[in-house]
């Protein structure tokens, strides 16, 4: 049985090279309408789920992946609880089952609460909760 708000994706993020080319694609080449805009990160709300797309440089920085090789992370898979108590819950179940964080639960400047891993493929996790309005520029 899945561990508390974790068997629901509300977010794909998909990491991009040149965030306004990406935006352009998908705003302009797709007719997606661009939802939020953030420093090196834009949403696209879509039906069922959110479609970020996050600068790597941007993600490098934020999440401490200078060192990571090239290869990834390329995409991240989120999942939105309703609280901290929830995310720090969730990642504690998570961690006790042998999940190694990239990054425990913190909060950022974005305003979310959140926490990062990887899957043996080192496809990225996030597991957040909004603490406040999301931040937009």
């Amino acid at each position: 049985m899945p561990l508390a708000g974790l068997n629901r994706i509300t977010d794909i993020a998909l990491f991009v090279s040149d965030l306004p080319r990406a935006i352009a694609f998908y705003r302009d080449l797709m007719e997606l309408e661009l939802k939020r805009l953030d420093t090196g990160f834009a949403e696209f709300w879509m039906e069922g789920a959110i479609l970020a797309l996050w600068e790597e440089a941007d993600v490098r920085r934020a999440l401490d992946f200078t060192d990571a090789a090239r290869r990834g992370p390329h995409a991240m898979i989120a999942l939105r609880l309703d609280s901290a108590a929830a995310v720090d819950a969730a990642c504690a179940g998570l961690a006790a089952r042998g999940v190694v964080f990239r990054s425990p639960p913190k909060t950022y400047p974005w305003h979310a609460h959140a926490a990062y891993f990887s899957d043996p493929d080192d496809n990225l996790w996030e597991i957040y909760c909004w603490v406040g309005p999301p931040r937009t520029l």
